[in-house]
């Protein structure tokens, strides 16, 4: 899994591991070739010397391509590409003074260059290697064995251009995705400022109206002028009704737009999520309550948990998050559940908190009672989840 940078834990040990376990491929590929340049000589030292600097040198070069393309660069940076370089010339002197026993190393520049640089300049190399390596192998007796390098020459090349292009369209998503977002929340700030508008500003206008009338009007007609206050108290304790209506419309939940906030938290955390497609199973009358139980059940996965996997069930009159992290290790009445308790008994429903199946991880629960539950232990998946 690929991310922006991120600096929530579980992105970056990912790539930590990823980037690492190249390292030791590539280190158990490097010394076969130096043992055999050690046995041959002095020319046969000397190519061991560059086997063991192209290994440094295409590694550091992989570092960088790494950590550069998750940030969205294209190119490599001057050290990557020094890098790049002298790994290419120290591979070059290996296969020169080794011999084609030793042309795996290729693999390993190409594999490099693949993820470094772009497609367009990447593929043509792999392309070219690969008919050199062909060529030398059918025109030159003692290098046949360069032939055998060939395949994993253009399949290595060709599945870290594949994976290069597969991260780069991963963040375009994830930018996009942000982007969206960030224009729903602009949308969302001019129509709340429209509906404002729209609900205090015939009202103010005319308590603005009144009230001058009224201050005219206090001496040379005092009843009318009563009359006036009275019909501008009036007007604002309308007014204040709206808004009040008008705030509380803004803070309901949509169960839908809940469920597709706890998938992009969950992957964002590094947790597998296993969600409902559709919401049409829950009563209308619930659909708010159980928004309300996903934004809390999935914050506090993410949070406490330590899970690496979360799966949301609904029924018509229940709900479960299950996880399978540390399960609740402390008091389950924080600040969040709470709230969601008292939500839960003005809707006439239950929740309970506890460890999830088999004793492991944590299974929040909310059952309203005027239906039969949910069942507490589901043979298999729910219908209608999402994988």
């Amino acid at each position: 899994m690929t991310t922006l940078p991120r600096h929530d834990g579980a992105p970056i040990r990912l790539h930590l591991v990823l980037r690492w376990a190249w390292a030791v491929v590539w280190a158990a590929v490097t010394v076969p070739v130096v043992r055999t340049g050690l046995a041959q000589g002095r020319l046969g030292v000397v190519g061991a010397g560059c086997a063991v600097a192209a290994c440094a040198g295409l590694t550091t070069a992989w570092f960088r391509s790494f950590d550069l393309v998750a940030r969205g660069r294209h190119l490599p940076d001057r050290l990557g590409a020094w890098a790049l370089a002298a790994g290419t010339s120290a591979t070059a002197g290996t296969v020169a003074l080794l011999g084609a026993s030793e042309t795996q190393m290729v693999v390993l520049l190409v594999v490099t260059a693949a993820f470094a640089l772009p497609w367009q300049a990447s593929t043509p190399v792999t392309v070219a290697l690969c008919a050199l390596l062909l060529l030398a192998a059918r025109t030159c007796p003692s290098w046949r064995e360069a032939g055998e390098a060939a395949l994993p020459t253009l399949g290595g090349g060709t599945a870290c251009v594949l994976a290069r292009r597969n991260m780069e369209q991963r963040r375009q998503t994830r930018l996009l995705e942000r982007r969206n977002h960030e224009l729903g929340i602009n949308e969302e700030r001019n129509r709340m400022a429209r509906d404002l508008h729209d609900v205090l500003g015939h009202s103010l206008t005319v308590i603005a109206l009144k009230s001058e009338l009224a201050g005219r009007l206090v001496e040379a007609a005092p009843a009318q002028a009563r009359q006036e206050i009275d019909d501008v108290q009036s007007l604002a304790r309308t007014a204040l009704a709206d808004v009040r209506a008008t705030v509380n419309n803004y803070r309901e939940l949509s169960l839908a737009g809940e469920l597709a906030r706890a998938a992009t938290t969950l992957d964002a955390a590094g947790v597998r999520a296993h969600l409902p497609v559709t919401t049409d199973v829950v009563s209308p009358e619930l659909q708010e309550l159980f928004a309300w139980v996903v934004r809390e059940g999935v914050t506090n996965v993410v949070r406490h948990a330590h899970a690496t996997r979360c799966r949301v069930r609904l029924a018509a009159d229940a709900i479960e998050v299950v996880d399978d992290g540390v399960g609740p290790g402390g008091p389950t009445d924080g600040h969040g559940l709470e709230g969601l308790r008292h939500r839960c008994e003005t809707n006439d429903a239950e929740l309970a908190v506890g460890p999830g199946p088999g004793g492991t991880g944590t299974l929040l629960r909310v059952t309203a009672h005027r239906r039969p539950a949910l069942p507490a232990t589901p043979p298999g998946d729910a219908a209608g989840e999402a994988p």
